[in-house]
């Protein structure tokens, strides 16, 4: 896919074979290239010892994203979940096949095996070479495409196509894993085709762990032991467990409130007319079971210059004081780099990024009266920001109870002076 698109922005001559490099390693090229003797991963410097000639190309480059925007858009046709990982890669969550207790008979069925085919003939018309792999999760997909994009490109002429053990293949480019044999299939592959990030690929490396199935020999206490909380994820994906869902992330929706203020160059006012729209926006989500992991403002001068600006937040926010510091945060950053005074004839707030926001286990010891406390304090703040400028006022550093406190807790002083 980049190498093509490569050539046609006219970065590499057609007469040359093309090479991507990504962080310094080879990420994709050519069928001439591969056939010439060179390696996914391989260091760029061992490019030109194996593929002599070879036109080098950085993979920021390459521009596919209108591209692959209009193949995520014909993607819609067939599901509503649609969620991009990179430019060149899309999980996508089919509905479950027919069948008489609402699985596939023999774990696969005609139907998806027709909707498969459809999406990878639809990926071919934009000019991909699309490999389709399908599961009962998306973990396995994800890895049954890897597994045939490697065999296409290092593949020689002349050989027999790889084996994938426990999967269906229709033809070269499409492979189903039937649900119970997701272990099979994964256990001799290479265990970097599980998305691991780089440093648990390195400590796997340093463990000698080659493929899937090795780790997988491994117990879940041993590899916590081993790797902390990473553990139990490289427990999990070796057996291909993966409860993750594929999400609806395209087109990306968002929520957003403008508000006229027909010229105001008051801060203060800005600030508080933003601290509505941070409460409006919250109970949105709310009322869904959503949060946001993006706040965006747009500054409408009076003029009729338009300001925007971003901010992406560390994880899922559904409270209004998270949106609310997000906004006022873009908002002073604006109004410096303005460096002057300006009319401001109109603000819209908006939110981004918008998912579930995850279930969590409930705690023992009243964890409503928590969730109430931290309520409240947040209401106290939106009072106080209508008299005061929000940069004033703020929550402080959160200062744990005392391991004495938290035992206190558990103490009844009362507790043998009762009456029965």
């Amino acid at each position: 896919l980049y190498a093509a698109a490569a050539r046609e922005a006219g970065l590499a001559g057609a007469e040359r074979p093309s090479v991507i490099l990504r962080e310094g390693r080879v990420f994709d090229g050519c069928r001439e290239a591969f056939a010439a003797g060179l390696q996914l991963g391989s260091p760029a410097r061992q490019v030109l010892r194996d593929v002599p000639g070879a036109a080098v190309v950085e993979w920021a480059d390459v521009d596919i994203a209108a591209r692959a925007r209009a193949f995520w858009d014909r993607c819609l046709a067939y599901t509503p979940y649609v969620e991009p990982v990179e430019p060149h890669q899309v999980l996508l969550g089919l509905p479950l096949p027919d069948g008489p207790d609402g699985r596939a008979q023999g774990g696969i069925s005609r139907r998806l095996l027709e909707e498969v085919q459809a999406l990878a003939e639809a990926g071919a018309s934009f000019g991909f070479a699309a490999f389709a792999g399908a599961g009962a999760s998306r973990l396995v997909a994800r890895v049954a495409a890897r597994a045939l994009r490697a065999e296409f490109l290092e593949r020689r002429p002349g050989t027999a196509p790889q084996r994938l053990e426990g999967a269906k293949r229709v033809g070269h480019r499409i492979a189903i894993v039937p649900p119970g044999q997701e272990a099979r299939f994964l256990a001799p592959l290479p265990i970097g085709f599980l998305p691991f990030p780089p440093e648990v690929q390195h400590r796997l490396q340093q463990l000698g762990i080659a493929r899937i199935g090795e780790a997988a020999q491994v117990s879940e206490d041993e590899w916590v032991r081993q790797m902390g909380p990473q553990g139990r994820l490289v427990a999990r994906w070796s057996r291909g467990i993966d409860p993750e869902p594929v999400k609806p992330a395209w087109p990306p929706r968002r929520l957003a409130r403008r508000a006229e203020l027909g010229g105001v160059r008051d801060r203060d006012l800005l600030e508080r007319e933003l601290s509505r729209s941070a409460a409006l926006l919250a109970a949105q989500l709310e009322r869904r079971g959503e949060g946001c992991q993006q706040v965006g403002l747009i500054l409408e001068l009076a003029g009729g210059r338009v300001l925007r600006a971003e901010r992406t937040l560390p994880r899922l926010r559904h409270t209004a004081y998270s949106i609310q510091q997000g906004l006022h945060a873009l908002l002073a950053r604006m109004l410096d780099d303005l460096g002057e005074p300006a009319e401001i004839a109109a603000v819209t707030a908006e939110v981004g990024l918008i998912g579930p926001v995850d279930w969590r286990q409930m705690e023992l010891w009243d964890d409503r009266l928590r969730r109430e406390r931290q309520e409240r304090i947040e209401g106290a703040l939106a009072l106080l920001h209508q008299r005061f400028p929000a940069r004033v006022i703020g929550l402080g550093m959160r200062t744990p109870p005392s391991w004495r406190e938290q035992m206190l807790q558990y103490a009844d002083p009362y507790r043998w002076s009762r009456k029965a």
